[in-house]
């Protein structure tokens, strides 16, 4: 499916998701878990009480001190003479006085003591008449024409919650305030101008009573967060003037089985909130400036569709294995989210954004599996294409088999593949069109020090490939990204001992190009070289001194510049022939040695040193040079023609370089799967350019070594070097010199 598809079928699952939460905004299919959630937020988000709004609560000490509910109104009008004294800014009374006294002057009484504290606020509250329709339960004759009136009509949810409340309600003939409104408007004020209020005309608990302006309730916390004092200590005095002066005072009942109780979204399983502390919090939420403002369905449809459209676009970037953490996780967030925007005065339900993003996770996998399996169908019917007929019957069985047969197929492609790549005899890689390494031998892991091929993959083949030193600055990037038509070769190194040709070529694959390397050693092949213009050398100097010393003394004779007898130019001629024979076995012996294959063969050590003196005993004897010997008893599997020569050529050397009179001392020790030959003289010792020499020759000498250290020397190190050892010389100048052959032999 192409990319432009894939995002209409993202927006289709997008849309959808909206369809559904939508259809909870304006269905309220989710208003139980919204309100749920609205009441903890509340509860979290408590704010200070106004210190200006007072209690005076009709409480158990008051009624335990004046005596049983309900008291005579001579006790209101005491208790209202007081407040008239301490000159409130309004009184709300949350006290339904719709019955006569059965003393009348008792109503007298009160109504004189309302008109001196006023301004104060009565309730009035409703009932059903003989005919089952709501009547107004208003004050007595004698109080109307004292007081404002104002409406309390506790408009609970479905679940029994007081969570608003409506500025206006009342009958077909009359509607009166709601009792904080008539309360804040006798006390001078008006609504803050912030106030949210819906003026849809809504049906009370019965027809014919109508409520209007409905307006959310912000608590200020659970019952008792308002300031209270007790009705019977303002009614002794206890109270100071100064705490009642200019506040809204409330008169309620909070005395247990007293007075209506109201539950709260604040309650928290704390007893419910007794009706006059209801009758404050409405009044602060009318004045306050952190007013409540809910937002309609259209608002919480529409931005819910947004983050809809949002959460499934983060989906299919974040990927299958992120995208169900995604989707929950936008769950609590939605809910925190709207819990915060309630602090902020806008109550937004998050729950059909929630609900709708629950089945984000399972609708985005469900389109993905059906693009994933049309994708799967069009590929099982390229691969059946030419091939078996499909099984029938079960479609899942036939779709299984043929991706088995196909993996079957992709499996020896690959193998075959890793097999012929571990089967070359280079190191090679296999790169990308970005340069990344895809596939690797052996061999190239072991080129680049790394433990397997595969720790290869991944990498950057231009980083790997600037680890060479070239002949000259290569521009691998460039290199890479335009490779000649045949190709690219180049010699190249890493390291001081490793010397490689470099071959790229260019493959182009239906996926992308491809960049073939192949690293070959040409160690050996350098070596050769280096050997081959060491023997020229050889050839040039050492072989032509003797032999153009031969036609030199013939022409002098020939020309009769030099008159030497006969006998002694045959013996000149001899002797420069003999040498130049002799330096033609050395080399030819130093090439072998290099080259040809080791025979091992055990030995004991003693006859090995034996066969190595044998020749050298009488050159000894006739220079007065003594031969001093000493060898373990052991047995060493070495090859022991070399071994025997190259301790011959060290013994001829000393011998040769020792004064007369002097021992030449030998050695020959075993152990631990070594063996050590030495040979110890007393001549004048080996000067710094032969030690330098030496030094540089221990990687292998080549046959050129005849110049300075001799050709003899040049043979020992060969021998030292395949016998997995190295020549050793210690030269300390006319204290003679010392040389060992160190290398590894099993010894027993």
């Amino acid at each position: 499916m192409s990319g432009l598809a894939r995002r209409f079928d993202d927006l289709a699952v997008a849309l959808a998701l909206a369809a559904v939460a939508a259809a909870c905004a304006f269905g309220g299919w989710t208003w139980r878990l919204d309100r749920g959630v609205y009441d903890q937020a509340l509860s979290a988000w408590s704010r200070p009480a106004p210190a200006d709004v007072l209690i005076i609560a009709i409480d158990d000490a008051s009624v335990e001190a004046i005596g049983r509910w309900p008291w005579t109104r001579a006790v209101h009008a005491t208790l209202l003479q007081r407040l008239a004294e301490a000159r409130p800014r309004a009184i709300g009374m949350d006290l339904l006085l719709s019955e006569p006294a059965a003393d009348p002057r008792q109503d007298l009484l009160l109504a004189q003591a309302l008109a001196r504290a006023a301004p104060v606020v009565l309730p009035v509250a409703w009932r059903r008449d003989d005919l089952r329709q709501p009547s107004p339960l208003l004050p007595v004759a004698p109080l109307l024409a004292t007081v404002r009136l104002g409406a309390v009509d506790p408009a609970v949810d479905l679940d029994g919650i007081l969570r608003h409340g409506f500025l206006w309600s009342g009958g077909p003939a009359q509607r009166w305030p709601h009792l904080a409104l008539a309360l804040l408007e006798a006390g001078g004020e008006r609504p803050h101008a912030r106030l949210d209020a819906a003026f849809d005309p809504d049906d009370g608990p019965s027809s014919g009573w109508r409520r209007d302006g409905r307006f959310a309730i912000r608590f200020a916390g659970p019952a008792g967060s308002f300031p209270s004092v007790s009705y019977v200590d303002v009614l002794r005095g206890a109270v100071p003037a100064e705490r009642l002066r200019g506040r809204y005072l409330l008169i309620g009942a909070t005395a247990q089985g007293l007075g209506d109780r109201q539950a709260t979204p604040v309650d928290g399983g704390l007893p419910a909130m007794p009706g006059v502390e209801v009758l404050a919090n409405q009044l602060s939420s009318l004045r306050g400036p952190q007013q409540l403002r809910e937002a309609g369905p259209a608002l919480t449809a529409g931005l819910s569709m947004l983050l809809l459209v949002l959460l499934v676009a983060g989906m299919t970037r974040a990927g299958p294995r992120r995208a169900l953490a995604l989707a929950l996780g936008a769950v609590p967030l939605a809910i925190l989210g709207s819990a915060v925007l309630l602090d902020a005065g806008l109550w937004l339900p998050p729950m059909p954004f929630a609900i709708a993003a629950l089945l984000a996770y399972p609708a985005w996998a469900w389109r993905r599996l059906e693009r994933a399996m049309a994708g799967i169908d069009r590929e099982i019917a390229a691969l059946a294409e030419g091939g078996p007929p499909l099984p029938r019957g079960d479609a899942i069985a036939g779709r299984l088999q043929v991706l088995r047969d196909a993996a079957g197929v992709v499996r020896q492609a690959r193998r075959f593949l890793a097999d012929a790549l571990e089967a070359q005899p280079t190191a090679m890689l296999v790169a990308d069109a970005g340069h990344r390494v895809l596939l690797a031998n052996a061999r190239a892991a072991a080129l680049f020090e790394v433990e397997e091929a595969a720790d290869l993959v991944g990498l950057d083949l231009v980083r790997l490939l600037q680890e060479l030193g070239t002949p000259r600055p290569c521009d691998w990037p460039q290199r890479l990204a335009a490779p000649a038509a045949g190709g690219f070769a180049t010699e190249a190194s890493l390291g001081e001992t490793q010397h490689l040709m470099v071959h790229v070529a260019a493959l182009d694959a239906p996926d992308g190009r491809r960049t073939v390397v192949t690293l070959a050693d040409i160690a050996s092949v350098r070596q050769a070289q280096i050997e081959r213009e060491e023997a020229l050398a050889f050839v040039s100097h050492d072989l032509r001194a003797p032999a153009g010393a031969i036609v030199v003394l013939a022409d002098l004779n020939l020309d009769g510049a030099v008159d030497m007898p006969r006998e002694r130019l045959l013996r000149e001629v001899r002797q420069l022939a003999a040498r130049t024979l002799s330096l033609a076995d050395a080399f030819v012996r130093a090439s072998r040695a290099g080259t040809q294959q080791l025979q091992r063969e055990p030995v004991a050590l003693a006859a090995l040193v034996d066969e190595a003196l044998l020749e050298h005993r009488p050159g000894a004897l006739a220079r007065g040079v003594a031969l001093e010997v000493e060898v373990d008893d052991a047995v060493v599997h070495v090859d022991r023609f070399l071994l025997a020569r190259a301790l011959g050529n060290l013994v001829s050397n000393a011998v040769r370089h020792s004064p007369p009179g002097r021992p030449v001392r030998v050695t020959a020790r075993a152990g631990e799967g070594r063996l050590r030959l030495g040979v110890h003289d007393l001549g004048p010792g080996l000067g710094a350019p032969q030690l330098a020499q030496l030094a540089a020759g221990e990687g292998g000498a080549g046959a050129g070594a005849a110049s300075g250290v001799g050709l003899g020397l040049a043979f020992v190190q060969v021998v030292a070097r395949r016998h997995g050892g190295s020549l050793q010389v210690r030269s300390p100048g006319p204290g003679g010199t010392r040389l060992d052959i160190d290398c590894a032999a099993a010894a027993s």
